[in-house]
């Protein structure tokens, strides 16, 4: 027996006696989980083991006991003693207190010759009354030579005979059975009395473990019995007295298996090592557990819980709850448009929190333009007291800056591999017209001519000569077009480089036309004719159309 196994034991001795006296009775404290609580911050793929303690009760959870006491003339002492009242509750309460799911049965033998060999007193039962009504009802009396029948005794015990019952021990594999032998004399063998082979056979077909209560006197059977079963052989004084210490300290060193399950799921797992571990009872059971989070999870924090079952039996107070915190990244704002030449930075911010924990400083964060008109602009660091780490970028002004940048952030656990990542994209656009204008030229001959007045001529030129042009801030005046529409016939002349210089004819008797306008040398490169004012539309390479007006006066009537 381990010394913690008899501190145990004493312990529950001491409660015992407050038991005898009218104390109330009161659950094992040898159950427990240590740590009951385990909080930790996992970054997705990693994984930490957790040392762990598990205590288990003075005896196992749930167990029948079976008394089979020699009710032989020598024993009239032990059984006036083990009929002390006090002694039958001290033997129920103590098994009680750390095994609330006993049952308990009481039987005897004596030998062939005299008026029985076997017979049960009380079947198994979890009432005090019936193990109180089977302990009175035991008596001594015959057994005239020493050995006596306690291998067939043993036998019926198990499996009923000579007329008699069993002790019923629950078929449950949960329950751990245990016969109580207690005696002062050898055990007959041979014939019909059957021998340690015979008798070992019987006891473990029903996984029966003995327990030998040996009183002076008593040989070497019950040490034989208890090794083949895994038992224990307590020492009775000379009248039994220490009787209720003898059954507690035996049935204190039943083994227990202790196992482990969680409630844990994905993207948290759990491994124990071992699974399950078997102990004396009263013993710790000690194990690791590995705890990991997988690959890619989402961050946030994730709550489950360990359960200790003792014999298959589940824990309902034995837990330990397990609060894990995985970090994840975030990138903000996750989408957003800006018009190229007007609103040229652009900022992204990756944000690592963990759950419940919060923003997690002092993360690895990188960040990237993957694809895109500024693919390749990249940032890495790590996070601020906030949990961010921010990333900006000023594209030229050109058309080759349009289009959408695909920006990826990556968190990195502490090896440096990248665990997480979050995604955003930008979109730069050109959706500001042109300027446009429509300016007074020179004639053919490149000579300026005056412009009208202001108000007398309704600000129109009064010879039509303009020079057509325009101006973008994405793209450059070579690729620009330039059109002239008719605003009386709606009819368009062009594309025209910027800078043309052109003469406007507004006719309402004249159809829409466009021709040469002096020699190849002249200033003016094209004379239109059109029904109304000329408009020159300024068109860029995204489309987009400034317009201006070139009025000029209609002939005169």
């Amino acid at each position: 027996m381990s010394a913690v196994t008899l501190r145990r034991i004493l312990a529950a001795l001491a409660v015992l006696a407050l038991t005898i006296v009218g104390a109330s009775r009161s659950a094992s404290a040898g159950e427990y989980i240590d740590p009951t609580t385990v909080e930790a911050l996992l970054y997705p793929g990693e994984s930490t083991d957790i040392a762990k303690a598990v205590g288990t009760a003075d005896i196992p959870p749930k167990v029948d006991v079976c008394l089979l006491e020699d009710e032989t003339g020598s024993f009239r002492d032990d059984i006036a003693n083990l009929q002390n009242p006090a002694t039958i509750a001290a033997i129920f309460d103590g098994v009680r207190s750390s095994s609330p799911d006993s049952q308990f049965a009481v039987a005897g033998f004596r030998d062939f010759g005299d008026d029985f060999v076997y017979r049960l007193e009380q079947s198994m039962s979890p009432n005090f009354a019936d193990w109180e009504s089977g302990v009175n009802g035991l008596t001594a009396a015959g057994g005239g030579d020493f050995p006596e029948a306690q291998y067939p005794a043993i036998r019926a015990a198990v499996d009923g005979g000579f007329g008699q019952g069993s002790c019923d021990f629950r078929a449950d594999p949960q329950v751990s059975r245990v016969l109580l032998v207690a005696t002062d004399a050898t055990f007959h063998t041979g014939g019909a009395y059957g021998d340690l082979a015979s008798t070992t056979a019987v006891l473990d077909a029903s996984d029966v473990t003995v327990i030998g209560l040996k009183a002076p006197g008593a040989g070497n059977e019950l040490n034989q019995l208890a090794t083949a079963t895994d038992g224990s052989v307590q020492a009775l004084t000379s009248d039994g007295s220490n009787i209720a210490e003898a059954i507690l300290a035996g049935l204190g060193n039943l083994p227990v298996e202790v196992s482990m399950s969680s409630t844990c799921s994905d993207p948290i797992s759990t491994v124990f090592n071992p699974q399950s571990q078997e102990v004396t009872s009263g013993d710790d059971a000690f194990l690791t557990e590995t705890i990991a989070v997988s690959a890619g999870a989402a961050g946030g924090t994730y709550s489950c819980v360990d359960n200790v079952s003792y014999n298959g039996i589940l824990s309902a107070t034995v837990v330990e709850t397990k609060t894990i915190h995985v970090p994840g990244i975030t990138l903000t704002p996750v989408t957003d448009v800006n018009e190229l030449g007007f609103d040229l930075d652009h900022m992204v911010t990756a944000t690592v929190a963990a759950g419940d924990s919060g923003p997690l400083a002092g993360a690895s964060v990188e960040i990237e333009v993957t694809s895109g008109p500024n693919a390749g602009v990249s940032a890495a660091g790590t996070t601020d007291a906030a949990g961010q780490l921010s990333m900006t970028w000023t594209p030229a002004v050109n058309p080759a800056s349009l289009g959408s940048d695909a920006v990826t952030a990556w968190l990195l656990n502490p090896a440096g591999e990248r665990v997480s990542s979050a995604d955003a994209s930008k979109d730069w656009v050109d959706t500001t017209a042109p300027g446009a204008q429509c300016v007074e030229s020179v004639n053919p001959h490149g000579k300026k001519k005056p412009t009208a007045p202001a108000k007398g001529g309704q600000a129109q030129n009064q010879d039509g000569f303009y020079q057509l042009q325009g101006s973008d801030v994405v793209w450059g005046t070579d690729t620009l077009q330039t059109f002239v529409v008719d605003t009386g016939s709606g009819t368009v002349f062009g594309p025209f480089p910027v800078g043309t210089n052109i003469k406007y004819t507004e006719s309402a008797d004249d159809p829409p036309s466009i021709g040469k306008m002096g020699s190849a040398n002249d200033a003016v490169a094209h004379h239109i004719i059109g029904n109304g004012d000329a408009e020159v539309h300024v068109v860029d390479g995204s489309g987009n159309v400034g317009t201006a007006s070139c009025l000029v006066p209609p002939p005169p009537m």
